[in-house]
């Protein structure tokens, strides 16, 4: 029970959610999460730490550049996507994010991203 518990506190954290909710739409790298959320790097690069840990996000290995999604195969029984399905699609920053997702992603296909 005190793994649950440990898991669901490290999701309950804005920052978090919010890299969870992004993670379940496209592969990401800390640089390409932190342009969107508006972030500092290295505060994304703590909270991806802490989401792998906790098995709610994977990487590809590709270090420096990982890219990160979602792990909803986890060993949790579904938990991470319980917790994205529950994100309210009408709340302000998740559609925000999703706004400057398709954004950064259309300015990366035509080549004129930062």
């Amino acid at each position: 029970m005190m793994i649950l518990v440990d898991r669901l506190k490290i999701a309950a954290h804005l920052d978090r959610l919010r890299i969870l909710g992004l993670c379940a739409h496209a592969d990401l790298t800390v640089r390409e999460l932190a342009e969107i959320l508006d972030l500092r790097r290295q505060r994304v690069a703590r909270h991806v730490r802490m989401l792998a840990r906790a098995d709610f996000v994977c990487g590809n290995g590709q270090r420096p550049w990982s890219s990160y999604h979602l792990n909803a195969g986890g060993k949790d029984g579904g938990l991470v996507q319980s917790l994205v399905d529950l994100l309210p699609h009408d709340d302000g920053y998740h559609r925000r994010d999703l706004e400057r997702l398709e954004a950064v992603q259309d300015a990366w296909s035509n080549g004129t991203a930062a």
